[in-house]
């Protein structure tokens, strides 16, 4: 009923007159719809502060915000400085009630004009929409941008064509993301790769969350992780003090606020609340509170209460009408005391405590109820009817299986598209409980949600999925997809490390698809068995299985199994330093990228780096490291994104970058949804970096869950690292190493020795614990590994020294003399492996050595970046503006030794420039 609406809209804005600017106001009497208030300025044309200014009329005066200046205050030191160049993304914590969107609305309010304001939802809705805050932003920006953002489906276009509109914006841009703690997939990074390019922009991102929802494994938490420290701050909001809390009981006539306070807690929310219904005495709980006013209101307002609570975001007040035909005669007292607002004709509760305690007092046939006349509404209603996710939570909440069975499987294709494939799994799980188990397409909802499992590394749930769908196909005689879900479980267990059921479900897969016709599944068999016997380290068998695949390939016209098969035949060569490896590699990646062929690029991209590690190759594989996660990130294909983070640690620690190695480690280590594969990377670089550091128990202990991990998987690539972490214990605290053991494993891990990267570190840890294989004197070894075995200290040293691998340098001088052997302490010293340095001076006084060094100094140790004061000095003079000149003179040293210097202060403070330096030596507390 339009007229009643504007009828309402024009009497609330001539009767609240409110303070603005210092100055009271009166809402202009003209205004006939909240449609005239335009609360997002376009970039090209700002405008309207008059929205917000209603929007505060409409607020009950014991929401005024107290003892929250300090927080607006950050938010527009940190808007100046985006204005002036230097973007920011903010983070406003806190939990439910504690006046975050209230800060942020302040916040806006005093930009208003300065600034673009952007602002997007995310809703507690059963799936999350993917890009759902962007969606509301779209209508903001204009209809180019939404009509890109309905239509294009690949995630890096969409986000370049937002960048750019930020980019040319005449006016700095605020980006407001509220309750991103319920942010799907997509939003997620979204957000990560805003963050970490928003520092060229003139943007500040303000992202509002619910701290305490926030738990170890929550997709927010990676955020932090991704965005780089200088580019983003936090403000957590603290509860309001008691004296706040009297205040405000004061202006409600109470003596006191000390039983609000304890009550509350201080919850800014919470205070109103109880506050709003002191006249009947203070409500035990919250809840009670709400409730109390819920239950004094009439029927008529009741049920419309009833049915926002079962809205899980803001919705169009035309579809409520369709529901509730006289919806603005009941919302009138309701809008007036800011229990309800208006969003550019969107309706929803003020808060989301209202809703939750609301809908949490209904009966479930009630609930369904609601449900049900929601999505009828929403059914026939234009701007709805597309919004499968939103259609999918109504109608699970109405219990209408066969719809959620028709559009869930539709809503996990769409989120598919998008790379909101953690979404996409939620869906196809819905589809599959909401469908009956003798349907037809239940077998393919099983292998679908697999799939999808297995993309977002979920592998225990993508296992029982393509279990149930194997066993739904065997019984229905459906050989194709049998061998189908064969292969594909084999692949799943491969990354569990069960190697022996990996292997026999890839031959029963072959066998099942060879009895019939010659098919794309059975190339696709093949291609399974190269890559398995890839990871094997068999060369002629990996060759054999990848030449069967391209050829059934070529006669099918499949490019796809001709991309498998390349990049793992050109792996297989590179991990024996034989040509054409890398060719091949890259013949795939590009024919991959060409077809959109998302899962084999990050297998190439993953190979590639993987293989550029073993050989000692860090420049190239840091570049494709770098290129390979950017891709696998913005996709959700976390499956390799964490793969390639656990072998990147190694790269790490090849490196000496001890610190970044153990945020790395330690992230994914404390992350149980993590498979064998995965993990192994991990456990051993930190037992490396404990035992290194002299912690010896717990490396004892991490190296004892690493080969309990390793050992079953049966694969060099796993068993190796463990091995060989066990056996630099062992030589660090000169105890026995497990010969039996290893001699048996070599047996099964290596068909061929020679050029094998993997088995010359085997050999060069065997070596060290004194473990004679006379075999090895035929062996080709790669690399220092070749000088190692022949004990050419000074040789191998050298090549150690070349690839940028410092420990292995000092480790093999610590084999040469005593000058050697003082020089590789130096090295150890300097690197702070207190553990190694330790043991190796017990070597040398059992050995008879006299005057061992010292070590370094104190100031030197405890200073967090290893810095000696030299060094110290040095960066001081830098952060004062000197140059390399002035530096030398002051210090009366040469020009180039303060190059030395430099070089050393950015390599230990891992920067890339003299500024980021000062700002990392800063932040350390450094410099003071």
């Amino acid at each position: 009923m339009p007229g009643r609406k504007n009828a309402i809209l024009s009497k609330v804005s001539a009767v609240f007159s409110f303070r603005f600017d210092g100055k009271v106001c009166l809402a202009p009497s003209s205004v006939t719809s909240l449609g005239s208030f335009v609360a997002f300025p376009s970039i090209r044309q700002p405008q309207g502060h008059i929205f917000r200014i209603l929007k505060r009329a409409l607020l009950p005066k014991s929401m005024e915000l107290l003892e929250r200046d300090s927080y607006v205050e950050n938010l527009q030191a940190l808007f100046e400085r985006a204005d002036k160049g230097t973007g920011h993304v903010v983070f406003v914590a806190g939990e439910s009630g504690i006046g975050k969107s209230s800060v942020v609305n302040q916040f806006t309010d005093c930009v208003s004009g300065a600034a673009a304001t952007y602002v997007g939802y995310c809703d507690s809705l059963f799936t999350p929409r993917p890009l759902g805050p962007l969606f509301d932003v779209a209508g903001q920006i204009g209809k180019g941008f939404l009509n890109l953002l309905k239509t294009e489906k690949d995630r890096g276009q969409i986000f370049s064509a937002f960048h750019q509109e930020i980019s040319v914006s005449v006016l700095p841009v605020v980006l407001v993301i509220e309750d991103i703690h319920w942010a799907d997939e997509a939003t997620i990074d979204f957000i990560k790769l805003l963050g970490r390019r928003i520092e060229r922009l003139r943007c500040l991102l303000v992202l509002t969350y619910r701290d305490n929802e926030i738990h170890a494994l929550h997709p927010v938490k990676s955020v932090f992780s991704d965005i780089p420290p200088v580019n983003f701050s936090k403000i957590a909001l603290a509860p309001l003090s008691r004296a706040a809390v009297d205040q405000l009981a004061g202006m409600k006539g109470l003596l006191t606020g000390d039983k609000i306070y304890d009550l509350t807690g201080g919850n800014p929310f919470y205070v109103a609340e109880v506050l709003t219904n002191s006249g009947s005495g203070i409500p035990e709980r919250v809840k009670d509170s709400i409730l109390s006013v819920f239950y004094n209101k009439d029927e008529r307002v009741q049920g419309l209460w009833e049915l926002l609570s079962i809205l899980p975001l803001q919705i169009e007040s035309s579809v409520i009408e369709m529901i509730e035909p006289d919806f603005f005669d009941h919302a009138e007292e309701s809008i007036r005391n800011g229990v309800i607002i208006l969003r550019h004709d969107n309706v929803s509760f003020k808060h989301e405590l209202f809703r939750d305690a609301i809908e949490g007092s209904m009966s479930l046939y009630r609930k369904r109820n609601l449900h049900g006349k929601v999505l009828k509404a929403l059914l026939a209603t234009h701007s709805y009817s597309g919004n499968l996710p939103l259609l999918v939570h109504h109608a699970c909440h109405a219990n209408e299986r066969s719809m959620v069975a028709t559009l869930a499987p539709q809503a996990g294709d769409e989120a598919s598209t998008f790379g909101s494939h953690i979404e996409a799994a939620k869906f196809y799980n819905t589809a599959i409980e909401f469908t009956a188990s003798s349907d037809e397409s239940i077998a393919d909802l099983y292998a679908r949600h697999a799939y999808e499992c297995y993309l977002i590394n979920q592998i225990t749930s993508a296992v029982i999925s393509q279990e149930k769908a194997l066993a739904i196909w065997r019984k229905k005689k459906d050989v194709i997809n049998e061998g189908a879900a064969l292969r594909m479980l084999s692949r799943h267990l491969w990354f569990q490390g069960r190697c022996k059921e990996v292997m026999q479900l890839a031959f029963e897969s072959v066998r099942v698809l060879e009895d019939g016709t010659k098919c794309r599944q059975l190339a696709l068999g093949y291609s399974n068995l190269c890559a398995l016997y890839m990871v094997s380290d068999d060369v002629n068998k990996t060759i054999h299985w990848g030449n069967k695949a391209v050829e059934l390939a070529d006669k099918l016209g499949d490019t796809e199994v001709l991309v498998q098969a390349l990049c793992n035949i050109g792996t297989v060569l590179m991990k024996y330093s034989l040509p054409g490896g890398v060719g091949k590699i890259n013949e795939s990646l590009s024919i991959a990228l060409k077809h959109e062929f998302h899962d084999h690029v990050a297998a190439a991209y993953t190979n590639l780096a993987c293989m550029f590690v073993l050989s000692k190759q860090f420049e190239k594989a840091e570049k494709e490291f770098e290129t390979g996660l950017s891709y696998c990130e913005p996709r959700d294909l976390n499956i390799w994104k964490y793969y390639m983070e656990s072998q990147r640690i190694r790269l790490l620690m090849d490196t000496c970058r001890w610190v970044e190695a153990e945020v790395l480690a330690r992230s994914i280590y404390d992350n149980p949804v993590h498979t064998a594969v995965i993990r192994i990377g991990a456990i051993v670089g930190l037992a490396r970096l404990k035992m290194r550091r002299g912690e010896f128990e717990e490396a004892r202990l991490l190296v004892r869950e690493g080969r309990s991990i390793a050992d079953p998987t049966t694969e060099a690539h796993t068993m190796t690292p463990a091995f060989t972490a066990q056996l630099e214990l062992c030589w660090l605290l000169n105890e026995p190493a497990p010969e039996e053991e290893i001699a048996e494993a070599v047996k099964v891990l290596f068909q061929e020795k020679s050029n094998s990267w993997y088995y010359g570190e085997l050999a060069y840890w065997k070596q060290k614990c004194g473990i004679e294989s006379p075999e090895d004197q035929m062996v080709n070894f790669v690399g220092p590994y070749q000088f190692e075995q022949r004990g050419e200290w000074r040789a191998a040293a050298e090549v150690w020294k070349q690839l940028g691998c410092k420990y292995e340098q000092a480790l093999t001088l610590f084999e040469g003399d005593e000058l050697a052997q003082r020089e590789s302490l130096s090295i150890l010293d300097a690197l702070d492996l207190q553990g190694v340095v330790t043991s190796l001076k017990l070597k040398m006084r059992n050995k008879g050595v006299r005057h061992i060094p010292r070590g370094m100094r104190d100031s030197t140790r405890n200073n967090p970046a290893m810095l000696t004061e030299r060094q110290v000095e040095v960066l001081t003079l830098l952060r004062n503006g000197k140059q390399n000149k002035e530096i030398a003179d002051k210090l009366f040293i040469s020009s180039k030794t303060v190059d030395h210097h430099i070089s050393a202060i950015l390599s230990k403070l891992e920067v890339s420039s003299r500024s980021k330096a000062v700002l990392e030596a800063e932040k350390l507390g450094i410099l003071k």
